[in-house]
């Protein structure tokens, strides 16, 4: 199967799409090759056609979408809790010795949310509104032509810059309370 043609191509794109390769946390590049009958030279040698390397970064690219579109659906479901249904089944041997259903009980389970999971997506989601830091923009003045600053002029900008550390620490003690 290792003669290049545009139906190989297509094939090997649907493939990686599917299957991924290991870059993404997919399937092994010798897998990859195996399934399509080509050596690592093969591959690398193919790369270097437009066309099969323009296919295969596509294909890569869906399947890094699809795998963070799953897993970020997931982790929301992990986030916000979820039920789920489980079947305990429990088996006796007959005469024969053949596993034969004994009793067979369904139930639905919920999932506490996680609240690690809620933070990790709303910092990341949302950064503006919820941050794991807080953070002060501060801007020191700059002198006009360059000059150095006097002792004097360092002195009165620290002055400045220790009211900004004052007025978070009094935000940090009337949010404790």
């Amino acid at each position: 199967m290792g003669k290049y043609n545009k139906t190989l191509v297509n094939e090997m794109s649907r493939w990686v799409e599917e299957h991924g390769l290991i870059e993404y946390g997919g399937a092994l590049f010798k897998d990859f090759c195996k399934v399509f009958s080509i050596d690592n030279k093969t591959f690398y040698h193919w790369m270097d056609k437009p066309e099969f390397k323009e296919a295969i970064t596509k294909a890569r690219e869906v399947f890094k979408q699809k795998a963070s579109h799953e897993l970020s659906t997931s982790l929301f479901e992990v986030a916000r809790g979820y039920s789920r249904e489980e079947t305990e089944t429990e088996y006796i041997p007959n005469a024969k010795g053949e596993a034969t259903i004994k009793k067979m009980k369904k139930k639905t389970v919920y999932y506490q949310p996680n609240v690690a999971a809620a933070i990790f997506l709303l910092t990341n989601i949302d950064p503006d509104h919820y941050q794991n830091k807080q953070r002060a923009d501060v801007a020191i003045k700059k002198q006009e032509d360059d000059k150095p600053l006097t002792l004097e002029e360092v002195n009165k900008e620290l002055e400045r810059l220790r009211k900004f550390d004052v007025e978070d620490e009094n935000k940090e003690e009337t949010q404790g309370e």
